[in-house]
């Protein structure tokens, strides 16, 4: 019988714990909100990347153009 007592008191205080616990608003605006927020951060990380991708291009494109010019041109 003890045994099951001290069962039901570590509930009894895990169920307190999570009532007086904050929990995270479910309103429909937060939800919206929160949303638009990944939604931001997920443009934002494409955007980079792209960016990233664009100026990886354009430093080849120069590479290659000035390795080029370097060559004899007789060797073309």
């Amino acid at each position: 019988m003890a045994k099951r007592f001290y069962h039901e008191t570590v509930f009894v205080d895990l169920r307190l714990a999570a009532m007086k616990r904050e929990r995270e608003p479910s309103s429909k605006a937060y939800r919206q909100v929160r949303f638009e927020n990944t939604e931001r951060a997920a443009k934002e990380t494409i955007e980079a990347e792209q960016r990233a991708r664009r100026e990886k291009t354009k430093r080849l494109k120069e590479l290659r153009l000035s390795q080029q010019g370097g060559k004899d041109p007789a060797a073309k």
